[in-house]
């Protein structure tokens, strides 16, 4: 699942054991089911539709395909994403929050700011 940010540049990817890599090959959280979680098991955000939406339920980035959300920017084409690192061991996630309603907005922050 590889994610485009609000500009159409590919910064994110999730592999098929739920880890989320930057481009460059650094994994930096993890699914559990829909809810997004950084390496020492914060809550960033959701996944639905194929969107990445923040705690409030703004858009941050989008897959292809992606439905009820903004209009998504066409994709670029992406650089060659970077070797894969070993992720760490998964610290226990935090209780999901109750998602918010999906917004037609884009939000204020990127992946990166929400792993921060």
């Amino acid at each position: 699942m590889d994610f485009h940010d609000r500009q159409g540049k590919a910064t994110h990817y999730i592999n098929g054991n739920g880890v989320l890599y930057t481009w460059a090959g650094k994994a930096v959280g993890k699914l559990n089911g829909e809810n997004l979680y950084t390496n020492s098991g914060k809550q960033i955000g959701r996944i639905s539709n194929g969107w990445l939406r923040d705690n409030s339920g703004n858009a941050v980035a989008f897959t292809k395909g992606a439905s009820g959300g903004p209009i998504p920017p066409i994709p670029q084409i992406p650089a060659i994403k970077g070797v894969p690192s070993i992720p760490p061991f998964p610290a226990i996630p935090a209780i999901p929050r109750i998602p918010a309603i999906p917004s037609l907005g884009w939000s204020q922050y990127s992946i990166d700011d929400l792993l921060r």
